[in-house]
């Protein structure tokens, strides 16, 4: 017993030792907490790669609103272009030509390669009475698209006008091989064979010009003066009624309905063509009234 109790004293003195020692801290511990105290006193660096970041962000922020900024510009342009194209229309279609040419020529300036541009400041020229310089813009126009038949048609117009038949039917020849259905070109070969004396073949090109578009009137019109230098009144007459339905305001079409009946002999039918023409065109309908009433009565 009492040996027992020896050990057991012994091991109570030697426990705390053993505890003692193991919690002492080792010189290679306390080194480590050392370094450890002293990276918590440092101040903690950004990482190199976040400057880059931000930066990187900053260059695509600007390169954004650079690219929106220059889609803002092309769609302020576009925006800018369109009423002045759509005023050209406007001022075409009324007959406004001399104001169509004078909003084109600065467009054609500042895009001189804009062949559509030419050739709209060309068919203002030639409705204003400018044919030469109509000519120069065509031929702009066709160096630009050479594949324009409109330009190639209108130019051999222009060129049946001033009695270049050849150079005519030279640019009718290219337009043709660009195309063949064009009603405009078609209408332009007729008018060049009544020229030349053959208007058998100048009917069957207008002809082919209705099967193609039947409300282009200015074919029934071309086939009815042929008609009337024939005697065909009545035929001649249809023509012109076919011509009405698709141009029922056209000055053309009740001058020639008045001389028409005149011809005939039919005085009140002349008349109220007459009556129409005069709210239409007074000035045509001037000609037709000397035509009715030669005596001025």
């Amino acid at each position: 017993m009492k040996k027992f109790f020896f050990i057991i004293c012994s091991l109570m003195l030697v426990i705390p030792k053993l505890s003692l020692a193991d919690a002492t801290p080792t010189p290679e511990a306390l080194k480590a907490v050392k370094e450890y105290k002293e990276t918590i006193k440092k101040p903690v660096r950004e990482k190199p790669e976040q400057p880059k970041e931000k930066e990187h962000s900053e260059r695509s922020t600007k390169v954004t609103t650079k690219t929106y900024q220059t889609k803002e510009t092309v769609k302020e342009i576009k925006v800018r272009n369109v009423p002045q194209r759509s005023e050209v229309d406007s001022l075409m279609d009324m007959g406004r030509y001399s104001e169509a040419i004078k909003t084109l020529i600065p467009l054609v300036k500042r895009d001189p390669n804009n062949y559509e541009l030419r050739y709209k400041l060309a068919i203002a020229y030639l409705e204003y009475g400018l044919n030469n310089k109509a000519v120069e813009e065509l031929n702009q126009t066709i160096k630009l698209k050479p594949d324009f038949a409109p330009a190639h048609i209108k130019l051999a117009y222009i060129m049946r006008k001033k009695g270049n038949i050849d150079l005519a039917l030279r640019e009718l020849a290219q337009a043709s091989e660009l195309s063949p259905n064009n009603v405009e070109l078609k209408y332009q070969l007729g008018r060049i064979y009544i020229e030349k004396g053959y208007k058998d073949k100048a009917v069957e090109e207008f002809k082919k010009v209705i099967e193609i578009d039947p409300s282009y009137y200015p074919a029934y019109i071309a086939i009815s003066d042929i008609l009337v230098e024939m005697r065909d009144y009545e035929n001649a007459m249809e023509e012109l009624k076919m011509a009405s339905i698709f141009s029922p305001k056209n000055p053309e079409i009740h001058f020639r309905l008045g001389r028409i009946y005149m011809l005939q002999g039919n005085k009140n039918s002349a008349i109220e063509e007459y009556r129409l023409l005069k709210d239409i065109n007074p000035e045509m309908a001037k000609n037709l009234f000397a035509l009715i009433f030669p005596e001025g009565k």
